[in-house]
């Protein structure tokens, strides 16, 4: 049996996190045993708990922009290094065989592949932009240290590419996998959200950030609700811790926007299928950063058609005019 050791970046249950959780729940357990550690306490942490997955949580420091300056830079260090004992510590105990770092965010996989001398994968779910330096980074240490690049998506491998450092035949797109949903529980949020039955709802479900794009999807309904009484338009996710002040401006331009009563905002859920159940089409916003999208593949799983931007992981997922349209940003 090999005993895998996955580094993540959080512990929610967003994009990455979710496909974290599915990855290690469905590895065969007479194989591999898997070994989950985080940088924080939150409800994936819980859920891999309740699927008897054994989870650890060490607070290491996840590549962020707060540290992009003097004292953020320092304070990094000091908590990569700290973490890197523990960390070694871990993998020791277990018998570690394979590091999965899940997240160009944690370069912790790097100083640990060097103490424990074990191979490393680097599972790739973004594309970074901006600042340039930190895609060059980021892609030159991945190039450098992981033996095995998994992407989500094609477009994800082209970026990583473009930097110009890693190996031939380093790098592999493997997509995400969807749970194939059950088709006997019915619920949705309707009734509790005060949705008509008959309503014709648009849904964006994400985290709310700069580049998913909710302000679009906003500004769009805005157009065409005065002429269709009967659509409705939900947003399913919230902000990044420190990052609250998105989410308030979001629910103040719902308050002001004259509809407010058919627009929902329903926040995080943790049971996303009752949001994907309470839609009829899925709209996506995200930017050109956008890797795979795991709510274009869920909703798509639910049968729901997509109205995505013509970009990044979703242009690989819809069929434009089959499985939904794909049209240009903005």
């Amino acid at each position: 049996m090999k005993t895998i050791m996955y580094l993540h970046a959080g512990a929610e249950m967003y994009g990455s996190d979710k496909v974290l959780l599915r990855l290690v729940t469905g590895l065969d357990k007479k194989q591999f045993k898997p070994i989950v550690v985080l940088p924080e306490h939150g409800p994936l942490e819980k859920a891999l708990e309740t699927s008897t997955i054994q989870t650890e949580v060490v607070t290491y420091p996840i590549l962020r922009r707060k540290y992009f300056n003097p004292k953020g830079i320092v304070n990094y260090s000091v908590g990569y290094f700290k973490a890197g004992k523990i960390l070694a510590g871990i993998a020791v105990k277990y018998h570690v065989d394979l590091i999965h770092v899940n997240t160009l965010a944690v370069l912790e996989g790097i100083t640990l592949k060097k103490r424990i001398k074990k191979p490393l994968i680097w599972h790739v779910h973004e594309i970074l932009l901006s600042p340039k330096f930190m895609w060059k980074l980021t892609a030159y240490l991945s190039a450098k240290y992981a033996d095995k690049i998994v992407v989500v998506s094609n477009v994800t491998g082209e970026h990583l590419k473009k930097a110009g450092y890693s190996k031939e035949n380093q790098i592999v797109t493997i997509y995400n996998g969807i749970n194939v949903p059950n088709q006997s529980d019915q619920s949705d949020f309707r009734q509790e959200f005060g949705i008509p039955k008959d309503a014709f709802v648009f849904g964006h479900i994400g985290r709310i950030n700069a580049w998913k794009g909710q302000e679009d999807f906003l500004k769009a309904s805005l157009e065409l609700m005065p002429d269709y009484p009967e659509m409705h338009i939900l947003f399913s996710g919230n902000a990044y811790k420190g990052e609250e002040w998105r989410e308030n401006k979001l629910k103040k331009e719902i308050s002001d926007s004259g509809f407010s009563s058919r627009i929902h905002y329903l926040g995080f859920q943790q049971n996303i299928e009752k949001v994907y159940r309470t839609i009829n089409v899925l709209v996506s916003t995200s930017n050109e950063r956008e890797t795979f999208s795991l709510v274009v593949g869920e909703s798509m799983s639910f049968g729901e058609p997509v109205i995505a931007y013509n970009t990044g992981g979703p242009a690989e997922l819809v069929i434009d005019q089959g499985t939904g349209y794909l049209i240009e940003i903005g």
